[in-house]
């Protein structure tokens, strides 16, 4: 069973591939992966953590 911080990184990835991506539809999929494991990392924490530590994880990884 992946962590949320397993999901966080899955979803980092996915966003700096999709960034580089020259095939649209690509990208496309590639951020809709992002935000599926974004949330499965969220629900994790949620599970786990106060709000707080979930708007922060979000955060760092939306900047990125």
């Amino acid at each position: 069973m992946l962590t949320s911080e397993d999901h966080r990184q899955i979803a980092e990835r996915c966003i700096r591939l999709a960034k580089t991506c020259t095939e649209p539809r690509v990208a496309e999929q590639l951020l809709t992966f992002a935000a599926n494991h974004l949330e499965k990392a969220e629900q994790a924490l949620r599970s786990r953590q106060p709000a707080t530590v979930v708007k922060r994880q979000i955060k760092l990884v939306q900047q990125k």
